[in-house]
């Protein structure tokens, strides 16, 4: 199975090392009874009761390693199915998300500056970390919050965000 370089979280990488050393047991083992199985079609007479109870319990434990190894593949397929999933799923709410934040942006007559700051208000950026990464002054980028919030009807920053974050989950509940 081929291995998804995207997906290589500890479980993941748990089960795939399990997985080869399940294999590499099961080879040893395989390797083991043919050895002794070729040795009963060279010397015919030379196998006891107890040399036959131990290839059959060896055939066994080869058994049960090779259905262990087919079940931890088949879970790990799964799981790749999975993540595969949840990152579409991710993509499609990112995009929503990116959508109705540029509807409302458009809605409230936001300028680009204005755009910029509601976008790293709703990241949960403090305003000095915001007025170092726009290059700006803590003035300017308190200013442009006070206009976000009277243009989008919020009074602070927590109702904004959270009238947003709202917005977005009732948004996302009727179109689940």
């Amino acid at each position: 199975m081929p291995m998804d370089p995207t997906d290589l979280s500890p479980r993941w990488r748990q089960m795939r090392a399990t997985s080869v050393l399940i294999l590499v047991c099961g080879l040893i083992l395989c390797f083991d009874i043919g050895g002794e199985l070729y040795l009963v079609a060279r010397y015919p007479n030379s196998l006891s009761r107890l040399a036959m109870l131990h290839i059959v319990v060896e055939f066994l434990a080869t058994f049960g390693l090779g259905v262990a190894f087919s079940s931890i593949r088949a879970e790990m397929r799964r799981s790749l199915a999975r993540s595969r999933i949840d990152r579409e799923h991710l993509t499609a709410i990112r995009g929503d998300f990116d959508r109705l934040l540029q509807e409302r942006f458009r809605e409230w007559d936001l300028t680009p500056a204005e755009r910029d700051v509601a976008l790293l208000t709703i990241r949960g950026m403090k305003i000095a970390e915001i007025a170092r990464i726009r290059h700006a002054h803590h003035g300017t980028v308190k200013s442009q919050l006070s206009t976000i919030y009277r243009k989008s009807g919020a009074a602070t920053r927590t109702e904004f965000v959270a009238r947003f974050i709202d917005e977005f989950l009732d948004h996302s509940a009727s179109h689940a």
